[in-house]
């Protein structure tokens, strides 16, 4: 009923928020009183210049001072604002104009008793002048009767406003009301036919259980019918035959599983063999890496030994030029032209000849220096993509190293689970075929034992005799039946044993291929590619009764439940067994004939 009460509360919530209106209204009508005065009678400023009220001097004798008390109305709120303005418009339109009708112009005479309001005492009379706290002097009655009755239309005005928002809110509340009624008998009427179907799933409930005791008197029925010792020595056969066949295909699971390992062995050797390659080609890249380097060093040596001597000769060039222009100058400064002066022009053209042989050698050097500069930008790019190349291969190293730890331990883990499941096969086939030793034997026991009961005399056995073979008949009965039991129960836990393990193995088989494809994934890109042990075969049950088997097992496995209900079924097998074996009289019976 958590929606009934949600309901309640938004109800609630709904009074809450009407009383917070009417509060609001109220005060609200506070404000527009104090406005409508305020509109009435404007409070003048300092800096304005208002006409003062005309007193008349002639009224400044003394009066009889009988104040005629006007108690103030209880306006009732107004809701809207926007229907208030429209009439407060209106009536401050309204009131200057009766002013103007009523008072003619006048000359302003001022005197002590007669002068302009100013002050906040003088404005206060004006305010209280319809509330009947304090009548303003020289005021005549019929100004208090008009002002009275705009006060009686105004309230009524706001009372009539007051009345439609509260039917609105009335109208509101109800139909908000009427819907939590509809709300409720749409639930009366959901728990009608909920309580109806309640009772036709008892009725249900009830027949099932009927239906249910009338199923358990036809098992338990066919359970006295199917327990006989023939058919129990065929099913027991045909059981032991079952269990053969699975021997055999856990051998072979065993072979499949041993012929994994010698692979995953031989994948681990292939991973090994790369391994080493790698390595190998870290050392290779290492010593390519030293040998660029020392290039790298000795192309620097030789760049900064040219720049040196290109330095020299240039300062060399320099002197000679500034030598050479110097003799020119003073040979231009003297006019006569001497053999030494003509060779010296001489020597000025070889030396401009040897200048432009030095510019074209200058520039095959700075060409040659450019080369070597970008030959060692090459070799610098050279240097870090080897380095890259050889994070990398040490990343790849690692994480194949990884993956080797990996499939070393899950190798280990496998070896160790195909050791174990073959020790618990062995004991299972040594214990099965103990028990099948001791049923062959209990049953040439039980056939000797017939056979010579049956070809003994029956005249020469007395009735005591007859009860002790009975006596110990029934006790071989009743132990063989026992153990036919204990050996049920060991076979069932047997099977429930080895679906389990065979849920485990293939559990194991499916994070082994999981594993493999991630490795795959991750390591495409280098050398080592593992190689996956092909298509699996899949185990087909040869027969129902394995299939029926298998799930047996897997309740058991899941439903504690389950197991619970076979412990109760075996319990109940056993006392019924016991009750036949106590109660079954044979029809040879001769009772004793008591000794007198």
């Amino acid at each position: 009923m958590s929606w009934f009460a949600d309901l309640a509360g938004k109800a609630e919530n709904l009074l809450n928020n009407l009383d917070e209106q009417t509060g609001a209204v109220l005060r609200n009508t506070n404000g527009i009183k104090q406005k409508k005065h305020d509109l009435l009678h404007p409070e003048p400023t300092w800096s304005q210049k208002k006409k003062p009220l005309v007193r008349n001097p002639r009224r400044s004798a003394p009066i009889s001072d009988t104040r005629s008390t006007v108690t103030p109305t209880n306006r009732s709120p107004p809701s809207k604002s926007a229907q208030v303005k429209p009439f407060m418009k209106s009536q401050d339109v309204s009131s200057p104009e009766r002013l103007q009708k009523k008072t003619p112009p006048r000359k302003p005479n001022y005197s002590l008793n007669n002068s302009p309001k100013t002050f906040a005492d003088d404005l206060k009379d004006d305010i209280y002048f319809t509330y009947g706290v304090r009548k303003r002097r020289l005021s005549l009655p019929s100004d208090l009767e008009a002002i009275n009755t705009e006060q009686m239309a105004y309230n009524m005005q706001n009372l009539e406003v007051e009345n439609v928002m509260l039917k609105n809110e009335l109208n509101v509340v109800n139909r908000e009301v009427s819907e939590l009624l509809d709300r409720l008998r749409k639930t009366e009427d959901e728990l009608r036919t909920s309580t109806i179907k309640l009772e036709n799933v008892d009725k249900l409930n009830h027949q099932l259980i009927e239906e249910k005791e009338l199923l358990s008197s036809e098992v338990r029925n066919i359970t006295l019918s199917a327990s006989n010792q023939s058919n129990a020595e065929l099913k027991y056969k045909e059981h032991i035959q079952d269990l053969k066949t699975q021997m055999t295909l856990l051998n072979d699971r065993n072979k499949e599983l041993d012929d994994k390992i010698h692979k995953l062995t031989e994948d681990l050797e292939q991973k090994v063999t790369t391994q080493l390659k790698l390595e190998n080609e870290l050392r290779h890249t290492h010593t390519t890496i030293t040998e660029l380097q020392s290039n790298l060093d000795k192309s620097n040596s030789e760049c900064l030994r040219l720049e040196k001597d290109w330095e020299a000769y240039k300062l060399r060039v320099k002197s000679m030029l500034n030598a050479k222009d110097n003799e020119i100058k003073s040979i231009r400064e003297g006019s006569n032209l001497d053999e030494d002066t003509k060779v010296l022009m001489e020597q000025l053209q070889s030396l401009k000849e040897e200048k432009e042989e030095l510019s074209v050698a200058i520039n095959d050097v700075r060409n040659e220096s450019n080369d070597l500069k970008q030959h060692m930008a090459e070799l610098e790019l050279k240097y870090s993509a080897a380095e890259r190349l050889v994070a990398a291969l040490r990343d790849t190293l690692k994480e194949e190293r990884l993956a080797r730890n990996r499939a070393e331990a899950q190798c280990g883990s496998f070896s160790k689970e195909i050791q174990n499941i073959q020790m618990e096969n062995g004991q299972t086939i040594a214990s099965l075929r103990k028990a099948l030793q001791d049923k062959e034997n209990e049953l040439i026991h039980l056939r000797e034992t017939a056979s010579s009961v049956r070809t003994s005399d029956t005249s020469a056995l007395n009735v005591a005799d007859y009860d002790v073979i009975r006596d110990i008949d029934s006790e071989k009965i009743h132990y063989l039946t026992q153990t036919l039991i204990q050996k049920q129960g060991k076979i069932d836990s047997l099977l429930a044993d080895n679906n389990i393990l065979r849920i485990q193995l293939d559990k194991l088989e499916s994070k082994y291929r999981s594993e493999v494809a991630s490795l795959r994934a991750k390591y495409s890109h280098s050398v080592v590619h593992l190689q996956d042990g092909g298509n699996r075969l899949r185990h087909q049950s040869p027969s129902p009764l394995y299939a029926l088997s298998l799930r047996l097992g897997l309740m058991m496995k899941r439903f504690p439940i389950f197991r619970v209900l076979i412990l109760i079924y075996m319990i109940g097998l056993h006392l019924w067994v016991l009750t036949v074996l106590l109660t079954s009289t044979p029809e040879d019976y001769v009772p004793r004939s008591s000794k007198s």
